[in-house]
């Protein structure tokens, strides 16, 4: 089977689950699949589940502190907006660190807080959920479509 047909067949599958189970225990299974093709874009593999984990976690991070400062100004229309500001230049400015150089996951990991209305559990729950289903897939893909066995052969013979 071709590496997109398998790909697409794993994902398939395991979304489908993802879905269904994360409607059985109160969910949200966007974030998960923002997070999932988060992974692809961070490159895959172990690397990816890195980068895009340590990027949309310290997105929670800041997201959260954002909104938590801009309740401490007593109701002002504008904390909020300039704390979110802060916490953006922050997140570009960390990505100077290797493990959260991927901006966009970052991102991605403050807008799920925000879409979850900062439900902090729920959001890192499925972040995790996320970056395994991602690993899984491209895992699983790589056997049903044998992508791999040419690169292991050579190095047997190596």
């Amino acid at each position: 089977m071709r590496a997109l047909a398998a790909l697409g067949l794993t994902i398939g599958v395991l979304v489908g689950a993802w879905v269904y189970v994360s409607g059985s225990v109160g969910l949200p299974p966007w974030v998960a699949v923002i997070i999932w093709a988060g992974f692809f874009a961070a490159g895959g593999k172990v690397g990816g589940v890195l980068k895009m984990g340590a990027a949309s976690l310290s997105g929670v991070l800041w997201a959260w502190l954002a909104v938590t400062a801009a309740g401490l100004f007593g109701g002002w229309a504008g904390a909020l907006p300039v704390m979110v500001a802060i916490a953006a230049f922050v997140m570009c400015v960390q990505a100077g660190w290797s493990p959260l150089s991927f901006v966009p996951g970052t991102f991605m990991g403050a807008a799920c807080l925000f879409g979850t209305s900062v439900d902090v559990t729920s959001t890192v729950i499925c972040i995790v959920i996320g970056l395994v289903l991602g690993f899984i897939s491209e895992w699983s893909a790589g056997l049903i479509s044998g992508v791999g066995r040419k690169e292991d052969a050579a190095a047997a013979r190596a």
